[in-house]
C-alpha cells in the first residue's frame, strides 16, 4: 500500500514555499507507507485554488515506474493520488482500453481512468480497498474517497482557505500549518471503548472521511456524502436454494482477486475457522506452497498455535510460527507505540505478526478479519440477545426496587469489568441506545464521571454520545437484532479499532494486509440471509462451515474460539509491571483538564488486586505514551 498527503490552497495568504515545505514534511511522515517510491505535484488552476499533491508508494501491482504517482492523465485535466489495491482492475480495464491508451499495467492507471469515463460513478463499479485523492482540473474540485468498509484511512482538516489530507493523522501534524489540541469527543470515545469513533480523532478539528463516503472540495468550501453501507442492498440481492454454495462461490471470487500481486504473498494463520477457511481457499489457486505464519506464547491458555501447526501440515503450507516472549514484547513496544497514528488498546499483535512478515520477505499478507463479524462468531451474538431481554424484565420494577437488586448482587459479586457492566444494567444506570454499546464498553458512563475531571466535558460529551448513538440505531430499525449485532460490529469495533489497527500496524513494517471476508459482495449477500440460520447451537459459524465442510479437518471446525490476545494479563503483572506503572503513576500535564490522575492510580491498584482487566490500565498506559510523544 502507500500512503497519500496534499494541501488544497484556497486563497490564503500562506507562501508557496512554506506550502511546499508543509507538503514535504507530510511525505516524511509518511515515508515508513511507502518506502519504494516518491512523488509530488504542485497544481495551479484557476479560481485561485492551487493544490500541492505528494505521493509515498509502496510497489505492489507494476512495480516498476508505470505506477508512479501523483498521475495525470493525457492531457493533465485529472491528477490522482492513491493508497489502493483494486482487486477488479483487469476486468475495468479490459471495459475502457477502446476508450484510453493505457500507459502501464498499473491499477491506479484504471483508476484514474475510470473517473475519467464515468465520473465518482466509478465508486460502484470499483472492488477493493482504497483511499484515493482526485484532482479534476475541468470541474476545479478535489475528490477524496474511502473505501466501503473503511480498510484504508484517510483524514482531513479544513479551515476557512485551507484543507490538508492525509493517510495517517501523524502527516496532519508533521505539516506545521495545523495546531494540535486535544479532542474531548475523542477522549471520551476512547475512554469508553479504547477507540475513537468513526467520523472523529482523538485531535480536534481532524476528521476521519468514513467508511463508504467521499467528499468534494471547491471554492465553496467541502461537502462529504455516502455513497454505500453495507445493508443498502439487502432487498436486491437474490438467495439461491442452495445458500452455502452461494457463500462459498462469493468467498472464493473474492480470495482470487485478493490474490494478485506481483510480490510474494502470505497468510496469517491462526487455526482458526476463518483464517484457516482462507488458507484453504488460497491453496486451491497457488501451485507452490503459501508462506503462513503463527505466533505461539508459553502460557497455554493464550497459545493456539498449535491448530495452526497443525492445520499447515494438513494444507501443506510453508509454516512459519514466532514464539513471543515477554522480552520480546518488551523490546517490541517502543516501535509499536511510535506506530500507533492514534492511541487504541489493540494493535500490539498485528504489529508483532506485520514484522514476522516482513522478516521472511513478505509484503502481502492476507488475514481472516471480518469473519467473526459476518459470521457471528464473537460472544457479542449469543450473549447480547440474553441481555436485551434481561433489560426488558427488569423495566417492569420500579427503578428503587431495581436498585436494591443491583446492591445485592454487587455484594455477592466481586468487582471485575463484567460485573460493573451487570450492575449497571440492572439498576437502570445505562442511559445507552443499544445493549451493544455497553456490552463494548471498557468504562461505563457511571465509572466515567470519577474518571474524566473536567464535568463539563462529561456532561456534554454525554448528551451527544447518546444522540449519536440513538440516531445510529434508529436507521437501522429495519435490522433483526442479529444482522443489527453485526453491522454494529462491523461499523464500530471492526472499523474504529481492529481496521485502524490493521492498517497502522502493518505499513509500520512494510506489509500490505488483505481482508478477503470483507469484499463487499460478501458482505451485501451476508446481510440479504435471514439471521435466524446464522447461528446454530454447538456449531460456531454454522453457515461458514457448512460451505467448507468438506475442505476443513473436525479438530478445527469444532474446537473452542481463542482470540489473537497476547497475554497482557500475565505480563503487566510481570516483567512489565515496572515500565506501565511508571507510565501510569507519572502525571501528564496535557492530559490534566481530561483524566483524573487519582483514578488512574486507583485503577492501577484494582488491576494489582484483580478487580479489573488489563485493558483498562494498558488504555491509560498507550493514552499517556501517545500525548507525551505527539503532543
Amino acid at each position: 500500500m502507500c500512503g497519500i498527503a496534499g494541501i488544497l490552497n484556497n486563497n490564503s495568504k500562506r507562501s508557496p514555499e512554506s506550502l511546499n515545505k508543509g507538503l514535504q514534511m507530510m511525505l516524511n511522515a509518511l515515508e515508513h507507507r511507502g518506502p519504494d517510491d516518491r512523488g509530488e505535484v504542485k497544481i495551479e488552476p484557476h479560481n485561485g485554488l492551487s493544490l500541492y499533491l505528494g505521493h509515498q508508494r509502496l510497489s505492489i501491482i507494476d512495480p516498476g515506474q508505470g505506477g508512479h504517482q501523483p498521475m495525470s492523465n493525457d492531457k493533465s485535466t485529472v491528477w490522482i493520488s492513491t493508497n489502493s489495491e483494486i482487486y477488479n482492475y483487469k476486468e475495468l480495464q479490459s471495459d475502457l482500453v477502446n476508450r484510453y491508451k493505457f500507459k502501464s499495467n498499473s491499477d491506479t492507471e484504471v483508476l484514474l481512468r475510470s473517473y475519467e469515463a464515468w465520473g465518482l460513478d466509478c465508486l460502484s463499479k470499483i472492488r477493493g480497498m482504497f483511499a484515493f485523492s482526485i484532482w479534476d482540473t475541468q470541474n476545479n474540485k478535489l475528490i477524496l474517497a474511502r473505501d466501503r468498509m473503511g480498510i484504508k484511512p484517510l483524514y482531513y482538516y479544513f479551515k476557512k482557505d485551507i484543507l490538508l489530507f492525509a493517510s495517517e493523522i501523524r502527516a496532519i501534524l508533521a505539516s506545521k500549518i495545523y495546531s494540535p489540541s486535544i479532542s474531548p469527543t475523542g477522549i471520551y470515545e476512547y475512554l469508553s471503548f479504547g477507540r475513537v469513533g468513526s467520523n472523529e480523532s482523538i485531535l480536534e478539528s481532524i476528521i476521519e472521511i468514513p467508511p463508504g463516503h467521499f467528499l468534494i472540495a471547491d471554492k465553496h468550501g467541502i461537502n462529504v456524502k455516502k455513497y454505500w453501507d453495507p445493508t443498502d442492498e439487502i432487498s436486491s440481492i437474490q438467495l439461491s436454494p442452495s445458500i452455502d454454495l452461494q457463500i462459498e462461490s462469493c468467498l472464493k471470487k473474492a480470495v482470487t482477486q485478493h490474490l494478485i500481486s506481483d510480490v510474494s504473498i502470505g497468510a496469517f494463520l491462526s487455526g482458526g475457522i476463518d483464517s484457516s477457511t482462507l488458507v484453504s481457499m488460497i491453496n486451491s489457486n497457488i501451485t507452490t506452497p503459501v508462506k503462513t505464519l503463527s505466533i505461539g506464547f508459553k502460557d497455554k491458555d493464550y497459545d493456539e498455535s498449535k491448530y495452526a501447526v497443525l492445520i499447515s501440515k494438513s494444507l501443506g503450507t510453508e509454516h512459519h510460527k514466532f514464539l513471543l516472549t515477554e522480552e520480546d514484547l518488551l523490546e517490541s513496544l517502543p516501535p509499536a507505540l511510535a506506530s500507533m497514528d492514534q492511541p487504541t488498546i489493540d494493535g500490539i499483535n498485528t504489529f508483532i505478526i506485520s514484522r514476522a512478515a516482513s522478516n521472511i520477505g513478505l509484503k502481502v499478507a492476507l488475514s481472516g478479519l471480518g469473519g467473526d463479524e459476518l459470521f457471528a462468531g464473537y460472544d457479542s451474538f449469543s450473549f447480547i440477545p440474553k441481555l436485551i431481554k434481561i433489560e426488558k424484565i427488569l423495566k417492569c420494577f420500579p427503578l428503587g426496587l431495581r436498585k436494591k437488586i443491583g446492591y445485592m448482587v454487587s455484594s455477592l459479586l466481586s468487582q471485575t469489568d463484567k460485573n460493573t457492566k451487570l450492575n449497571h444494567l440492572i439498576n437502570g444506570q445505562y442511559n445507552g441506545s443499544h445493549i451493544y454499546f455497553l456490552f463494548r464498553a471498557l468504562f461505563c458512563e457511571q465509572e466515567l464521571e470519577y474518571l474524566i475531571s473536567n464535568p463539563y466535558i462529561l456532561k456534554n460529551e454525554v448528551i451527544k454520545n447518546f444522540n449519536r448513538t440513538k440516531e445510529l440505531i434508529d436507521s437501522r430499525s429495519n435490522l433483526s437484532t442479529l444482522n443489527l449485532i453485526s453491522y454494529l460490529e462491523m461499523t464500530q469495533y471492526m472499523a474504529t479499532t481492529l481496521l485502524r489497527d490493521t492498517d497502522m500496524m502493518s505499513m509500520a513494517n512494510g506489509i500490505e494486509i488483505r481482508v478477503p471476508f470483507l469484499d463487499h459482495k460478501l458482505v451485501e449477500l451476508m446481510f440479504s440471509i435471514p439471521s435466524s440460520i446464522k447461528m446454530k447451537k454447538g456449531i460456531p459459524k454454522p453457515l461458514l462451515v457448512n460451505s467448507l465442510s468438506k475442505k476443513l479437518p473436525d479438530f478445527i471446525v469444532h474446537r473452542k474460539k481463542m482470540g489473537f490476545t497476547l497475554p497482557f494479563e500475565v505480563w503487566m503483572k510481570g516483567k512489565m509491571k515496572s515500565e506501565v506503572e511508571s507510565v501510569l503513576l507519572s502525571p501528564t500535564e496535557k492530559l490534566s483538564d481530561f483524566v483524573s490522575q487519582d483514578c488512574i492510580q486507583k485503577i492501577w491498584n484494582d488491576f494489582l488486586k484483580q478487580r479489573c482487566s488489563w485493558a483498562r490500565p494498558w488504555s491509560l498506559y498507550v493514552l499517556k505514551k501517545w500525548v507525551d510523544k505527539n503532543l
